[in-house]
């Protein structure tokens, strides 16, 4: 019983994580791409609360990976933007 509750639990966290990127887009500045992130984050929230109810790791596992693929997209944009900072 403990297991459902951890789970459930992360579950939530990950779609609390998911409300607070939602919420960070600036629609206005961001366009296509800020509204693009909005439904893969309401994409994410739903395949989340399906992973629970059906116990399914596969949609987990799902999410994980377009959670990673998008960290890698944030990541190469600091990379890029940090070569054009000339050093001091």
């Amino acid at each position: 019983r403990g297991e459902i509750q951890a789970k459930g639990d992360q579950i939530g966290s990950a779609i609390s994580i998911l409300e607070g990127l939602k919420n960070s887009l600036d629609k206005e500045k961001g366009g296509d791409i800020a509204q693009n992130l909005e439904d893969l984050y309401i994409y994410m929230e739903r395949r989340l609360i399906e992973a629970h109810s059906n116990n399914d790791t596969g949609i987990l596992d799902e999410v994980s990976d377009l959670l990673r693929q998008i960290k890698e997209a944030w990541d190469a944009i600091g990379d890029h933007d940090a070569a054009r900072v000339p050093a001091a």
